[in-house]
């Protein structure tokens, strides 16, 4: 008498059963390990064995704010984490002393690192408000750069290195995400992070979803002064020249209003919390003395840098935001010195505009 066999049905359910099995085993096992190491998204400070402060980033670590201070935080990129600041003077440190000279309980934290725009300063001023106060947020913007890091799904916590980072999508007019929060992992299988990033590159499914970028033309326009980029993807609108171009592209436009809803958020949650917001920028020197158009290339691709077109984006991107903007100063070679120099004008413009005082106490502005 022959043996029956296993039902077809029967034999698939043991087989898919195997296979979990094995795949559960295999998890397991790798997390024992913690291989392979996790990816996670955004990045704190990126330089390793300097100041941290409290809540991470490049800062002193003191205290956290006490009842009486006067707390300013200042949120941004490289210029806030101010890798070229030494370790015991950090940028937080120079502008505390420099307001304090107007308001002696002032105290300053620093939420901002190298490649930050407003998307990771935003989820940074939000982690940092469920747990401190602050009387004034100061972002300090570089538009430029900023529309091009809030567009993307990764950024540069330094130059040549691409990360992973919390990206917020725009839709209707305002922010929809993000995609993550600060320091999560971006696979939350050990196995995904072995295989997806075989089959998905999450940066170029994210760009899928953006306006088509404008690819520039093929040669360089006649009668106009040119200059080569080589490490510039202006065919992507990767850049900070991208706001520069004209006519503007579909791509740049989007990045705009969505950096705009991005510090729209920003000022809305200071002042859910009894604080002020303002939007510091610094012009670069070389950005001051462009005047006219120019002719940029990169790898065959040709377009128009009209610092008109820069002011227009600039300016649609900040209208309605408190601002304070320092020009340029030249002259200086010591770089910590520039520094101390810039607070001390940031210090006085705030001081100026009755920003250093609780907002109940300023007087109203005409």
């Amino acid at each position: 008498m022959s043996e029956r066999g296993y039902h077809p049905a029967t034999r698939v359910g043991l087989a898919v059963a195997t296979i979990a099995l094995c795949l559960l085993a295999g998890e397991m096992a790798m997390r024992y390990w913690n291989w392979p190491p996790a990816v996670y998204s955004g990045w704190r400070a990126t330089a390793a064995g300097g100041p941290v402060n409290p809540f991470g980033w490049r800062g002193q670590p003191v205290a956290r704010p006490r009842p009486s201070d006067f707390v300013v935080v200042l949120t941004g990129g490289a210029e806030v984490e101010c890798l070229r600041c030494p370790a015991d003077e950090t940028l937080d440190l120079i502008l505390e002393r420099a307001l304090r000279r107007y308001n002696p309980n002032a105290r300053v934290v620093t939420l901002g690192s190298g490649g930050y725009g407003q998307d990771q300063e935003f989820l940074a001023l939000h982690g940092y408000f469920a747990h401190e106060r602050a009387d004034l947020v100061v972002s300090w913007a570089s538009i430029a750069e900023d529309v091009a890091a809030n567009t993307f799904r990764s950024g540069q916590p330094r130059p040549g290195q691409t990360s992973p980072k919390p990206t917020f999508a725009l839709a209707g007019g305002d922010i929809r995400g993000p995609t993550e929060e600060l320091g999560q992992p971006i696979y939350r299988a050990k196995l995904s992070g072995i295989f997806m990033p075989l089959f998905v590159n999450i940066d170029r499914n994210w760009s899928t979803l953006l306006p088509k970028p404008d690819p520039g033309a093929a040669s360089a326009p006649s009668g106009m002064e040119t200059r080569t980029l080589a490490d510039e993807p202006l065919e992507e609108q990767r850049t900070g020249w991208s706001i520069w171009m004209s006519p503007r592209p579909a791509r740049v436009q989007y990045g705009m209003a969505l950096t705009r809803a991005l510090l729209r958020h920003m000022r809305d949650l200071a002042t859910l919390r009894g604080g002020r917001f303002v939007v510091l920028r610094t012009p670069s020197p070389a950005e001051a003395r462009m005047e006219t158009p120019v002719a940029l290339g990169h790898a065959g691709h040709w377009f128009v840098a009209d610092p008109a077109k820069r002011d227009a984006a600039i300016g649609e991107v900040t209208e309605g935001f408190d601002q304070v903007t320092l020009s340029p100063e030249g002259g200086q070679t010591d770089p910590v010195e520039t520094e101390r120099r810039l607070m001390t004008r940031l210090a006085d413009a705030l001081n100026q505009r009755e920003m250093l005082v609780p907002a109940g106490l300023s007087r109203p502005r005409h």
